[in-house]
């Protein structure tokens, strides 16, 4: 998340434009000058940053992983990719590439003992049938067949094939896909070698979960309009059948913006691009050396000493910091997954399919986001573990070679990547030259680096042992100690010298042994009817189909699909149940619901969908509030809450009032970027209202911060604003209170212009005469932090910290060096206190002054 910062007492927010992002407001002075809320502003989609790429190839089978960078609407993002067979899809975990770089270059585990040291003395193969099918009869020009159209996490993803160009055009544009502008030729050229695409779209909107409720004339779901996202989005795999190695990335030179090209090319032998210098080749690393990496601990670099040295508490905590898995173990699963292909001869694997419709249940639940796809990965841990051990071992029989550089926009637009044979000069295969984490070569480091396994056990017991001698030493001097001391006592009481030394090595002997550390009747229904459709969803062709059966079938369907839910033994079945348990609703669904989602015995994604099953169960705005809890307790589900919400108040016959926007974002900050969109599109009155008047403080400041961001946007709003601001703030002199009544008094940070800045600060200085005549001292805070501001202070040209005398008079002091002797009297003259001793001298002092100069 980037903010934007300002030396001023205030508070700085910052939002997503995207549903379900996080924002902590930072507690501050409450009244000032409020920066603008961050929205992002997407552009066009515009690629940045590096385009990076994953190639598996081997025995006729290829995988294909992409995450490209884009910035813009995020309902205008799509994807064109042409393969030579049909490929078998499937998302991937989006810090893929960077657990890539850490089985090339694993990071290191560092214990700086001389750090330790200082501060001692200081202290002293599953593919589904119709992917492998052979492509179909020749297309007529003006037709496009779809193999396969399927869900993929965030996306709707079709496989096409056309026959031109033009028809493939007409047909993403019918059905909303993006076709970038001037890549007809290429896609002629695809086509006459019999390619298919997979076209790749943004799933905006959601399916509606429940029926609209009475009263409600239109159901509007999905993200607010304009939504944008800047970075990277889902990776996502294509493992396909051809019988060379080929990267289809000619369509990438038609994206606008850069064109910095990463490859990891895993094969069976060393390779190098044609047509792309052989120098950006940057590493290559054999199998054995990656099967190192990725099941051997994390290299250890130990500063300043010896593994003997380490102490026992870091020695404790060795194996779990070295553990590879949570830094390159998805790129061992990427690996192991594309070598269970070849052996098994299926293009997608058992559990990769499972992955897919856990996915799915996401989507129908408006889960999407990082917590959930980890919930995911945990709930299919042990079918990854089991595949991935099974194949690993093949992994030394390949060779990964590292590509980075700017590739020619020419040359990626006339071919695809193929390759050739190549072995990089060995004195440049290191990360002394090439980093890959780094991405350039890696810095000199201190230390000396151990790699493999430390018997931490025999550590452990070898410093044991060196703490029992100490301790049994430290046990006989103390006993010796107290012997001593019994001498001189027993002495001095007539008893014998022999006594006491029994005694003491009684105690002595005790110290030694210390320190060796010690519901309603249910209608009649088909019951095997209903026990067949739950069986149904397992089967990806059946399951939306099941669950409408069911949803329609709707109460006598309840207790069976509580049953799966609750105790079933496949998790895909358990998680679409929980999706029909959600849209049938009913009193006894959410009642179990209620008590699924608390049941800390639930695995966490079970208890996860439930919640959001209950949310999506919700049918006013007030219950949807009530259940802000889940969306702490439940990351993942805040997604959820934002999308209902917006739901609900898109359909509310009532208009919701810009206060009651602002107070949502205060009461659950969650759903700030979910409602951002809505609250910018009302009018300035409303939020100056707001601003000035609510009597929350925090809707209050948010009120202001949404002015500015309104003027950020669109810098043509600023005379609207301002004088918005400036009418809100008008001195009065007749007034019997100030205009911000009943709470702190807020200004937007609008880059205030010299003469809208001066109207304020008069008005403001005008008030705090008002306010200290009338004893209002409660008031003249509020007034004091935004004459302090150092942005409206400049642009009025009065120094904010110059103010020598207390109170008003020397308010009046700093401003009369704005406005003169003259605009000091107005001011004393409209409020009858210009002959009043205190203020008189103000002016004389301000007469001084301009005399002198």
């Amino acid at each position: 998340m980037r903010s934007r910062a300002r030396a001023l007492p205030v508070v700085l927010l910052g939002l997503w434009g995207l549903l379900g992002a996080e924002v902590s407001p930072v507690q501050a002075d409450p009244c000032g000058m409020v920066p603008p809320v961050y929205i992002q502003q997407p552009d066009a989609i515009t690629r940045i940053g590096d385009q990076m790429t994953f190639v598996f190839f081997k025995d006729g089978v290829e995988t294909f992983v992409i995450r490209p960078g884009f910035r813009g609407k995020v309902e205008e993002f799509g994807m064109l990719i042409p393969f030579p067979t049909p490929p078998a899809i499937r998302k991937m975990p989006d810090n893929i590439f960077q657990h890539i770089q850490a089985a090339i270059d694993p990071p290191e585990v560092v214990i700086n003992l001389r750090i330790q040291f200082e501060a001692k003395a200081a202290r002293r193969r599953g593919m589904l049938a119709n992917a492998a099918a052979a492509p179909g009869l020749a297309l007529r020009k003006d037709e496009v067949r779809v193999i396969r159209e399927e869900a993929v996490g965030m996306y709707e993803v079709a496989v096409l094939e056309a026959g031109s160009a033009a028809a493939l055009k007409r047909w993403m544009t019918e059905h909303k896909y993006r076709y970038p502008n001037g890549m007809d030729k290429v896609c002629d050229e695809y086509i006459e070698q019999g390619w298919c695409f997979v076209a790749v779209k943004t799933r905006v909107s959601g399916k509606r979960q429940v029926d609209p409720r009475p009263r409600q004339r239109e159901v509007r779901p999905g993200l607010p309009p304009g939504a944008g996202f800047d970075g990277f989005v889902q990776a996502m795999g294509f493992r396909f059948r051809t019988p060379e190695l080929v990267v289809p990335m000619r369509l990438s030179a038609f994206n606008e913006g850069e064109l910095h090209n990463i490859v990891y090319l895993l094969t069976d032998g060393p390779r190098k691009i044609r047509s792309i210098p052989e120098e950006y080749v940057v590493r290559q690393v054999s199998g054995k050396e990656l099967l190192r990496n990725l099941t051997q601990p994390l290299p250890l670099r130990i500063i300043g000493g010896t593994e003997k040295d380490i102490p026992e508490w870091q020695l404790k905590t060795l194996p779990q910091r070295r553990n590879p898995e949570p830094h390159n173990g998805h790129a061992r699963d990427l690996f192991a997954g594309d070598l269970l292909a070849i052996k098994s001869g299926r293009l997608s694997l058992a559990h990769e399919e499972e992955e897919k419709m856990l996915l799915r249940i996401g989507e129908r639940l408006h889960l999407r986001g990082p917590q959930i796809d980890q919930l995911n990965l945990e709930a299919l841990r042990q079918k990854r573990r089991a595949a991935v051990q099974s194949a690993l071992a093949d992994l030394e029989g390949m060779t990964l070679t590292v590509v980075d550089g700017d590739f020619p926009r020419r040359v990626l637009a006339s071919q695809n990547l193929v390759f050739s044979e190549y072995r990089m000069p060995a004195y440049r295969n290191s990360p002394r030259y090439y980093d890959a984490k780094l991405k350039r070569p890696a810095p000199v480091r201190q230390g000396v680096l151990k790699l493999g396994r430390l018997d931490v056990e025999r550590l452990l017991r070898q410093k044991q042992r060196e703490g029992l001698r100490w301790k049994a030493l430290l046990g006989a001097l103390w006993a010796l100690g107290l012997v001593c001391c019994g001498l001189v006592f027993f002495r001095c009481r007539g008893r014998s010298a022999a006594a006491v030394l029994a005694a003491g090595l009684v105690l002595g002997a005790s110290a030694v042994v210390l320190a060796q550390d010690k519901e309603p009747a249910a209608q009649e229904v088909d019951e095997e009817a209903i026990l067949d459709l739950i069986d149904q969803l397992e089967d990806a062709k059946k399951v939306e189909a099941a669950v409408e059966k069911l949803v329609k079938i709707g109460q006598p369907a309840v207790p069976h699909l509580l049953g799966e839910a609750l105790e079933g033994s496949s998790m895909v079945r358990r998680g679409w149940a929980i999706v029909a348990l959600g849209e049938i609703g009913g009193r006894e669904a959410k009642e179990r619901l209620e008590e699924l989602l608390r049941d800390t015995r639930q695995p966490m994604l079970v208890r996860t969908w439930a919640a959001a099953a209950r949310i999506n169960m919700a049918r006013d705005t007030q219950e949807l509030l009530s259940l802000a809890g889940l969306a702490n307790q439940f990351p993942a589900a805040r997604r959820t809450l934002g999308v209902r919400l917006v739901e609900e108040l898109n359909s509310q016959e009532k208009p919701v009032t810009v206060d009651q926007l602002l107070a949502i974002t205060v009461r659950v900050p969650q759903l700030q970027g979910t409602l951002a969109p809505m609250i910018l599109k009302r009018s300035v009155e409303e939020l100056v209202h707001a601003m000035v008047t609510h009597p929350d403080q925090m809707v209050r400041r948010m009120a202001a911060a949404y002015l500015a961001t309104k003027v950020q946007q669109d810098a043509k709003l600023y005379d609207e604003v301002a004088q918005a601001v400036l009418a809100a703030y008008k001195f009065d002199p007749q007034a019997r209170n100030v205009p911000w009544q009943g709470g702190p008094l807020f200004v937007p940070a609008l880059q205030w212009k010299t003469k809208e800045a001066r109207a304020l600060v008069d008005a403001l200085v005008r008030w705090y005469l008002w306010c200290e005549r009338q004893n209002r001292t409660g008031d003249l805070r509020p007034i004091e932090n935004n004459l302090r501001s150092i942005q409206l202070a400049r642009a009025a040209g009065y120094p904010p910290f110059g103010r020598r005398l207390p109170g008003a008079v020397g308010w009046l002091h700093a401003w009369g060096q704005v406005v003169g002797r003259e605009g000091i009297r107005a001011i004393l003259e409209q409020q009858g206190v210009a002959n009043d001793p205190r203020y008189a001298a103000v002016l004389r002092t301000i007469r001084e002054k301009e005399t002198e100069r």
